[in-house]
C-alpha cells in the first residue's frame, strides 16, 4: 500500500521543525521484525498462503522541552507482507504533544489508550481501533486523534476525552486463511449522520485503595466493533458501525500471591443492549525447580448474554493458562493457554514464547491450534488454519 504523499509532506515538516528546534533532547527507538507464518493446513482457494514472510518497522521519535513539562511524541509504524496485499498497510501510531502542570496534563494529537486488567480479553478497552491485519489477539491497536485532559489527585485520576474521527476496521482478503468468511464492502455505513466524522466522548476514574486497582469508565460515540449487513452486492458483506454508550468497570485485587480481574461492561444500543463479564485469578508460584522459573496459572471465564447471537468468541467460554517467567538473562517467558466453549464445546490452544537473544534482538514464536470447532461457533471458518509464526525483533 503506497503512503499518501499529502501525508509523508506533513509528516516531515512536523519532524524537520521539532528536530531543528530541539535535536539536543532527541530520543530515538527503532524496532524491525522479521516474520514468518506457516499455516498446516488450507483450503484448496487459499493454497498460495501455506506460508508468507513479512517485516514491519516502527520508530519513536521523542523529545521534551519546557524543562520537561512538554513532551512531542512521534511513532510511525508500517508493514510489508509477500502474500497479502491487505496487510501492506501502515499507520501512526503516536503523534502527540503532552503538557503537565502540577497536578494536570494536557494531551493532543494521535495517541493509543489502553484500559483493563484480564489476561485473554480486554473487554472495557473501547477507545482505539483493532488492528486485526497484524494479529487475532486483538492486542494491537490503531492511533486515534484525541484532546486527553486529566487531573491527578492522591490516588486517583480523572481523564476526559474527546475523540474526533472514527477509524474503520481493517480485513484481511478474502483468501487469507485468517480472514473472515465472506468479503466486506470497501465502503462502510454509520447510524450517525456525521459518519465517520462523528466526535466521540469517554470519562475514566482510575486509581487505587489498599491492595485494590480500580477503573470506571464511559464511552459514548461510534462503535469500534462493526455489525455486518446485506449490501448490494452479492456475497458481500457492509461493515455497519452503530452509536453507543459503554458503562465499564475494572478492577484487580492484589492478595499475596493471588491476582483477582474483574471487567463488566454495559453497552445500550438504540435498538439494544447486552451485558458482558470477564473474570478470574491468577496464581503465582515463585522460584520452582531451584529457582529456575516463576510460575503463574491463570482461569478467567466470559460471559456475554447476548449469547450465540454476539459477533464475538466470548459469550460463555473458560480460558485456562500457564505462565513460565524464567529467571534467566534472557527474559525468557512462555504463556500457553486454552479456550473452552461450554455451549458448543468448541476449543483453541494458543502458545507464545519469546527469549532475548541480545540486547538488541528478541526471537519470538505463537503458534495458534483450533481444535472441535463446532459449526456453530464463530471460529469455524477458521478450523482449518492452524498455524506457526517466528518473529526476530531487532531493536536500535
Amino acid at each position: 500500500m503506497k503512503v499518501p504523499k499529502n501525508i509523508v509532506r506533513s509528516l516531515t515538516i512536523w519532524l524537520l521543525l521539532f528536530l531543528s528546534a530541539n535535536s539536543y533532547a532527541l530520543q530515538m527507538n527503532h524496532t524491525m521484525d522479521l516474520e514468518w507464518r506457516g499455516f498446516t493446513a488450507v483450503s484448496s482457494d487459499q493454497e498460495r498462503f501455506n506460508r508468507d514472510v513479512s517485516v514491519s518497522f516502527e520508530t519513536e521519535f521523542r523529545t521534551s522541552f519546557n524543562d520537561g513539562s512538554t513532551t512531542l511524541t512521534l511513532t510511525p509504524f508500517g508493514r510489508w507482507d509477500s502474500r497479502d496485499p491487505e496487510r501492506r498497510h501502515y499507520d501512526i501510531r503516536e503523534f502527540n504533544l503532552i503538557h503537565a502542570v502540577d497536578d494536570w496534563e494536557f494531551q493532543g494529537g494521535i495517541s493509543k489508550v489502553f484500559w483493563g486488567v484480564a489476561e485473554s480479553n480486554h473487554l472495557v478497552d473501547v477507545i482505539n481501533q483493532t488492528d486485526y491485519l497484524e494479529n487475532l489477539d486483538g492486542e494491537d491497536k490503531l492511533g486515534q486523534k484525541m484532546i486527553q485532559i486529566s487531573r491527578s489527585f492522591e490516588q486517583s485520576t480523572l481523564s476526559m476525552f474527546v475523540l474526533p474521527g472514527f477509524r474503520e476496521r481493517e480485513f484481511r482478503s478474502s483468501d487469507d486463511p485468517l480472514a473472515l468468511p465472506f468479503k466486506v464492502s470497501e465502503h462502510a455505513q454509520y447510524e450517525s449522520d456525521d459518519g465517520n466524522s462523528h466526535i466521540d466522548y469517554a470519562v475514566r476514574y482510575s486509581g487505587y485503595y489498599a491492595s485494590i486497582d480500580y477503573g470506571v469508565s464511559f464511552f459514548s460515540g461510534t462503535s469500534r466493533e462493526p455489525d455486518f449487513i446485506l449490501g448490494t452486492v452479492p456475497g458481500e458483506l457492509v461493515a455497519y458501525y452503530p452509536q453507543m454508550d459503554q458503562f465499564s468497570v475494572d478492577i484487580q485485587i492484589t492478595d499475596d500471591s493471588w491476582l483477582w480481574k474483574l471487567e463488566a461492561i454495559r453497552r445500550k444500543y438504540s435498538q439494544r443492549s447486552y451485558n458482558a463479564v470477564v473474570a478470574g485469578l491468577e496464581y503465582s508460584i515463585y522460584g520452582m525447580a531451584d529457582g529456575l522459573f516463576d510460575l503463574g496459572l491463570i482461569a478467567e471465564y466470559h460471559y456475554d448474554d447476548r449469547g450465540d447471537p454476539a459477533i464475538t468468541s466470548f459469550q460463555n467460554d473458560l480460558f485456562l493458562g500457564m505462565r513460565f517467567g524464567f529467571n534467566d538473562a534472557e527474559s525468557s517467558e512462555i504463556l500457553a493457554g486454552a479456550f473452552y466453549d461450554f455451549d458448543d464445546h468448541s476449543s483453541a490452544v494458543r502458545v507464545e514464547a519469546n527469549r532475548r537473544l541480545s540486547s538488541n534482538a528478541k526471537v519470538s514464536i505463537e503458534a495458534q491450534v483450533f481444535t472441535n470447532v463446532d459449526t456453530r461457533n464463530i471460529s469455524y471458518s477458521l478450523r482449518n488454519s492452524d498455524y506457526l509464526l517466528l518473529s526476530l525483533e531487532y531493536f536500535f
